[in-house]
């Protein structure tokens, strides 16, 4: 272990060092969290949960309607939580639509004429 002798240096002088060393190492270290784990409490606005959801924001105020989507209000603001978001997003996995020029369903096509 070293030690350390401050000769010549008044307190005010070494807690001024002090407070500006450890001002410097709060501010260069990354902020504490469990790696790669979202908070479970971290709240998003309707808009936010609509776009990690892909769709529009008066679904996500049916959904919430209907009881499929928890969310809390905080004031006159309403947020949902993420893991709700996630857990829904889960659920309800959308499929694509076929767009113009996709090909036509079984069924559909017409007979070929002889």
């Amino acid at each position: 272990m070293q030690v350390i002798i401050p000769v010549g240096v008044t307190y005010a002088q070494m807690l001024d060092d002090f407070r500006a060393l450890i001002r410097h190492e709060r501010s260069a270290a990354p902020v504490a969290t469990a790696a790669g784990t979202p908070p479970a409490d971290e709240l998003l606005s309707i808009r936010e949960a609509a776009e990690m959801l892909g769709v529009t924001i008066q679904t996500v105020h049916e959904w919430k309607r209907r009881g499929l989507l928890k969310y809390h209000k905080l004031g006159s603001r309403t947020y949902i939580k993420k893991t709700d978001v996630l857990a829904a997003l889960q659920g309800h996995q959308r499929s694509e639509k076929p767009g113009k020029g996709a090909t036509a369903r079984k069924g559909s096509q017409r007979p070929a004429v002889a």
